[in-house]
């Protein structure tokens, strides 16, 4: 997805390193405002897009992958680097290196978006239709990066709380400080913009590498489930599975999904290939005979625990605990196979899947009506149907329900944002609630003057 050569004019922030993510500006850039000015200038700034989400601390390996080392699913390796202990330990501190790169790299995207966005209306010899069709894709992948920066960094579970996040929807220079806008804020406006999106997108394109109609409507159901706006939540999940061409694998084909490229479940998977590798396969495995300290995040043994409590999922078998297969400073956690490839390396993004569209249906029609979808994933996994009487009470159907994400979802970012907003931060992992979410890294309120409070407890 990368073209080198016409790309680097659109994303020239992604090679600097900076205090502020506004601090954007290196003597070697050219003006934004005389890049983007023809309909090729458009197509590769599109592009450029697409590749700020493939950087390493975000969807190229960190953004998911650092969620489960916060979470029970996964320990971390690494040798003597403080920023991963912290997180292996859910012990971090606003100083923490690999945050502040996450923080960095989400906003990165933002301001590529922003960009693209202030140019397009002047762009010359760009159809109507593709001008909007470019307009869609960017504004909803601006509105999910910042969905992304809220499950990390804001108080996402309470529309009512002050601590959202920097919501940055225009084109901004260094001299500009910016300032947290209220979570109900932060939600108008990715709802919004994913709504703007919905309208101005291509119908008939369903190209799982690239944000498409099912896409959006796929992110407005996970915002909506996060939003606690469940009949929202629903109609949008509906869409997806009503008229979108995506299928359910059988049980026996399970592994396709991550073995194969754009699997019939995948409703968003970002591409990667050999010239452009993603981090994945690096950070989980390396290889057979990888030591502990050469890994990033390693399979948690309580996550072994809870697969063997679930006779016949068929998602246990990516997971490998073996003494024989593992060298002995791993046991007795394990590696994810998730993200096998050790040559190509080239491994996807699970943005999307259609699994999720189901669960967060499930979730959100509650007992009564949900667990027709509960089952169809337990089922489609090797696994029995739930009897009504299995969940009596709305309390365990939601167990019943986050139990199934975190056996379908391991390793693809969603674990550690399921225990913060049902609130299960605290008693799941035993730490201190506020650490539901992470610190605004310590530069970000440094450079503030004052105006970027920090998160509660840090």
């Amino acid at each position: 997805m990368k073209i080198k050569s016409t790309i680097a004019l659109f994303t020239v922030i992604l090679g600097l390193s900076s205090c502020n993510f506004l601090d954007q500006v290196s003597p070697n850039d050219i003006s934004t405002s005389d890049a983007i000015k023809t309909a090729a200038d458009a197509e590769a700034a599109l592009l450029g897009v697409y590749n700020t989400l493939q950087q390493g601390a975000y969807y190229g390996g960190q953004f998911p992958l650092m969620g489960e080392g916060l979470s029970d699913n996964a320990t971390t390796g690494g040798y003597s680097y403080l920023s991963l202990d912290q997180i292996g330990n859910k012990q971090v501190t606003p100083a923490n290196a690999l945050v502040q790169d996450l923080y960095i790299s989400m906003y990165r995207t933002i301001v590529n978006c922003n960009h693209l966005l202030q140019a397009l209306p002047e762009v010359t010899g760009l159809e109507d239709q593709r001008r909007q069709e470019i307009d869609a894709q960017t504004r909803a992948i601006r509105a999910m990066a910042h969905f992304d920066i809220l499950r990390y960094f804001g108080e996402h579970w309470d529309t009512g709380s002050a601590y959202g996040i920097p919501v940055i929807a225009e084109v901004q220079g260094i001299s500009d400080i910016p300032v947290r806008a209220t979570v109900g804020e932060t939600y108008t406006f990715i709802v919004d913009e994913l709504k703007t999106a919905l309208a101005g997108i291509n119908p008939d394109d369903d190209r799982v590498q690239y944000v498409n109609i099912h896409t959006i409507n796929g992110l407005l159901a996970r915002v909506y489930l996060y939003k606690k706006d469940y009949a929202n939540a629903v109609l949008h999940a509906n869409s997806v599975i009503s008229n979108s061409p995506y299928s359910l694998l059988d049980a026996t084909l399970y592994g396709d999904i991550f073995s194969t490229r754009r699997s019939s479940e995948s409703v968003f998977e970002l591409a990667f290939n050999k010239q452009n590798r993603s981090d994945f396969n690096g950070l989980t495995y390396s290889r057979d005979d990888a030591l502990r300290t050469e890994l990033f995040y390693l399979a948690s043994a309580d996550l072994n625990n809870f697969f063997q409590s679930r006779p016949g999922d068929v998602r246990a078998a990516l997971l490998d605990y073996d003494v024989s297969r593992n060298d002995v400073t791993i046991v007795p956690d394990g590696r994810t196979q998730k993200y096998r490839g050790e040559e190509s390396r080239d491994n996807p993004a699970y943005i999307l899947r259609l699994a999720e569209i189901y669960l967060i249906r499930a979730e959100a029609l509650g007992r009564t009506e949900g667990l027709d979808d509960l089952n169809l994933i337990r089922t489609s996994r090797g696994l029995q149907s739930l009897a009504a009487g299995d969940v009596p009470t709305d309390a365990s159907f939601l167990d019943a329900v986050l139990d199934e994400r975190r056996a379908e979802f391991n390793f693809e970012g969603h674990r550690y944002f399921d225990l913060a907003r049902t609130g299960r931060i605290g008693s799941v992992l035993n730490v201190e609630e506020f650490r539901g979410i992470l610190p605004i890294p310590s530069n970000e309120i440094a450079t503030g003057q004052g105006r970027m409070a920090q998160n509660p407890g840090y």
